[in-house]
């Protein structure tokens, strides 16, 4: 029987893994075993690509790469800025964006630098203006305080735990919820369906700066044309988490009012899950929020180079993780077979 090129290289590369701490390598074996003998029923993990896996261990992992491609804070990131806009250049092509933004590590990474991002465009940036200045380290302590204040002061709505909704959208236990003054919409308790009346009328007392639309376990399609409408009548920004049905809108399943893009501001997803990529984050945004949104790094993230098998997502963005994201093709034709939920 022929061996793959796949095999090959994994072995090869174990081999290397258990020159230097053969526990690592078992442990890698090992939960090889356990994806082929137990089944998984976690929503939040996939099966990533081998040419994802094979990718993950290479020279880009030594870069530090703050700021955005050609407009790092320092010199030798040239390589890294093909790969960051290969990535950026993939996502919006697949998901029909205006723009996009690889380097958060995680779901909630991406949902943090969205959150910012709207506090940066619609209260800071008027802010910085009203006072005649460009920079908020120009501002006197006074102003800086006001200003602090005015960005801890807003409100946004989502949906609630209990209908689906995510720790993430602005509940007290996450960093959300610490920013933002939280309330939460709900689903019917006959029909156990979005109340898109009753969220606007939420939407219409409370006066929210941000709508937070997306779950992670709620087993309908939202209706995101509807969404935005409520946030347009309450001039909220919408702000859209698909990190768990990513893979149906890449895969053209969910369609039209079904597609956050085109209805949101921002949309936020993780890179794994649906999507069958590296372990990390992203946010698509249209062309207004681009730019805010790109000071990800440094307003939330400090780009540094990744950790050798660390367990939990790095603060900073990802030059080898960022290489996953240019090879799309084999996971988006995969979603393209999927059915519709």
């Amino acid at each position: 029987m022929s061996v793959s090129e796949e095999a090959v290289a994994y072995r090869a590369a174990l081999e290397v893994v258990r020159a230097v701490e053969p526990r690592i390598a078992e442990a890698i074996v090992d939960e090889l075993d356990n994806q082929r003998h137990q089944l998984k029923l976690i929503a939040s993990e996939n099966y990533a690509s081998p040419a994802v896996l094979l990718a993950m261990g290479n020279w880009l992992s030594d870069k530090y790469a703050e700021g955005t491609p050609g407009h790092r804070f320092y010199a030798g990131c040239e390589v890294v800025d093909r790969v960051e806009t290969i990535a950026n250049e993939h996502a919006c092509a697949v998901f029909g964006a205006d723009h996009a933004y690889v380097q958060p590590h995680s779901g909630i990474d991406a949902n943090l630098v969205a959150l910012w991002a709207i506090l940066a465009k619609r209260v800071e940036l008027p802010r910085l203006d009203t006072l005649g200045v460009s920079h908020v380290n120009d501002l006197t302590p006074k102003a800086w305080e006001e200003l602090r204040r005015e960005m801890n002061d807003q409100r946004m709505i989502g949906m609630a735990l209990d209908a689906g909704g995510h720790l993430t959208h602005g509940f007290r236990p996450n960093i959300s919820g610490k920013l933002f003054n939280q309330r939460s919409y709900g689903v019917n308790p006959a029909t156990e369906l979005l109340d898109y009346d009753a969220v606007s009328a939420l939407a219409r007392e409370f006066r929210p700066l941000v709508i937070v639309a997306g779950y992670s376990a709620y087993p309908r399609n939202p209706n995101f044309r509807v969404l935005r409408e409520i946030a347009d009548e309450v001039d909220a920004t919408l702000m859209v988490d698909m990190a768990h049905f990513a893979g149906l809108v890449a895969g053209r399943v969910l369609t039209g009012d079904l597609d956050p893009i085109g209805h949101a501001h921002i949309v936020t997803s993780t890179t794994h899950k649906s999507l069958r990529g590296p372990r990390g984050g992203m946010v698509l945004c249209t062309a207004e929020y681009a730019e805010f949104v790109d000071r990800g790094c440094p307003m939330v993230s400090e780009a540094r180079c990744p950790m050798s098998w660390r367990p939990k997502p790095s603060p900073w963005p990802k030059p080898a993780h960022l290489a996953l994201l240019t090879t799309p093709s084999e996971s988006s034709t995969t979603l393209t077979r999927w059915p519709a939920a």
